[in-house]
């Protein structure tokens, strides 16, 4: 999965920031910042003629309009695997699609050939207490024209390839949705998969459900057709971005909250990098549906993703509320342990995960399988870092309050 290195910084560059109106205690004489930078980077302008941040920005737009798995499924809250995380990202080159292996390969290729932009892919899993394994995942890929999409979705239901040996049975409409064409595997490990495939406007969907096989429970074709209803009215409600209007697309919607995010060293970040909409940005939290609450109390507007996670909430109380709802979550996970806070920054709190991947891992794996992590806030802002250096974690910390306060 591409990166979009959106702007280069260093560490001398300077901006503005507000200062914050409530430090929790902090003393920044204290606090280790390391290498990272102490003030906001310059702001960001638009995409401009860069085709690449024109589908990051689009794919960013669209994602807000995606159905989680967990809207159709509430079991379907827990993240898939690291070597799954391209499966929960913008699209935004042909490249992406086969690099994170988001649909079959000879889908890809079809994809390719209709001139495909974009898009957005999302997948969730039932975690193992649930008693009955499942996962969904939807993709949403733009092309130029409906008679693409259209053209591109008749020709993948010819396409889908067999799995684990087992082809699909026939093509069947799916009963609640009939313009969606579903596929489905009885596959050799008693479990059972259904493909979706559809055309809407500019947009094809593609879902796929794989569902452990028993008596009580769901079933993949049910979560394909309850995501299927819920996907066609989600996308009618989007106005997709005209093509002479792409190139006006701001990279940062609240004008300054990007900038403010710290950036890593070398101006890396993981496929999320950028903006999002409280509803966009679920995609990519821990638990979706306990955190859309957790939002909704707090008025997050936006989130921001550099190296570190910025949620700007609706006031400083928002903050610490969503601060504290944040920990709590970490803190229930298996295999992980409170550790150590940051020095000068007492409103942080700082976790070690046993089961977290080392640095030479893919940022994007690291996020969401860190070693280490933390969480802060500071007037309407709750922050996140996480690292494989619990101590390079701490500095992130560090350096995010002084941005965000002006300290």
């Amino acid at each position: 999965m591409s990166v979009l290195t959106v702007v280069s910084c260093s560490t001398t560059e300077t901006g503005t920031a507000v200062k914050a109106a409530d430090d929790g205690g902090a003393v920044v004489a204290l606090m280790d910042t390391g290498g990272y930078a102490t003030a906001a980077g310059p702001p960001f302008g638009a995409a401009g003629d860069d085709v690449a941040k024109q589908n990051v920005m689009e794919a960013h737009r669209l994602a807000e309009y995606t159905v989680g798995p967990w809207e159709v499924d509430l079991a379907l809250t827990a993240l898939p695997s690291a070597l799954e995380a391209a499966r929960v990202a913008p699209i935004i080159t042909v490249d992406d699609l086969r690099r994170g292996q988001i649909i079959p390969a000879p889908l890809i290729d079809i994809a390719a050939a209709r001139g495909v932009l974009g898009g957005f892919t999302t997948l969730r899993i039932a975690p193992a207490a649930t008693g009955q394994q499942r996962s969904l995942q939807t993709v949403i890929l733009r092309f130029p024209a409906p008679q693409d999409a259209a053209g591109a979705a008749a020709d993948m239901v010819s396409a889908v390839p067999p799995e684990l040996g087992v082809p699909p049975g026939p093509p069947q409409p799916v009963a609640n949705n009939p313009d969606v064409t579903a596929l489905t595997f009885k596959l050799p490990d008693a479990s059972t998969r259904v493909i979706g495939i559809s055309a809407r406007a500019q947009f094809l969907v593609f879902q796929s459900a794989r569902v452990e096989d028993g008596f009580l429970g769901t079933s993949a074709d049910l979560l394909v057709d309850g995501a299927s209803s819920k996907q066609a009215n989600r996308l009618d409600q989007f106005s997709p971005t005209a093509p002479d209007k792409l190139a006006a697309l701001p990279m940062d919607p609240t004008g300054s909250l990007l900038a403010r995010t710290l950036w890593s060293l070398d101006g890396s970040g993981p496929v999320m990098y950028g903006v999002w909409s409280p509803q966009a940005w679920l995609h990519f939290e821990l638990d979706p549906i306990a955190t859309a609450a957790l939002f909704k109390t707090a008025g997050v507007d936006a989130v921001s993703q550099r190296l570190t996670t910025v949620y700007q909430a609706g006031n400083a109380d928002g903050a610490t509320r969503l601060a504290d709802g944040l920990t709590e979550q970490i803190a229930a996970l298996p295999q992980v342990a409170k550790t150590a806070g940051v020095q000068g920054l007492p409103s942080a709190t700082c976790f070690k995960s046993a089961d977290g991947l080392p640095a030479t891992s893919p940022m994007s794996w690291q996020r969401t399988q860190w070693v280490a992590k933390c969480v802060g806030h500071v007037d309407r802002y709750t922050y996140t870092a996480f690292s494989a250096d619990p101590v390079d974690a701490r500095r992130q910390m560090a350096a995010q309050y002084r941005i965000l306060a002006g300290e």
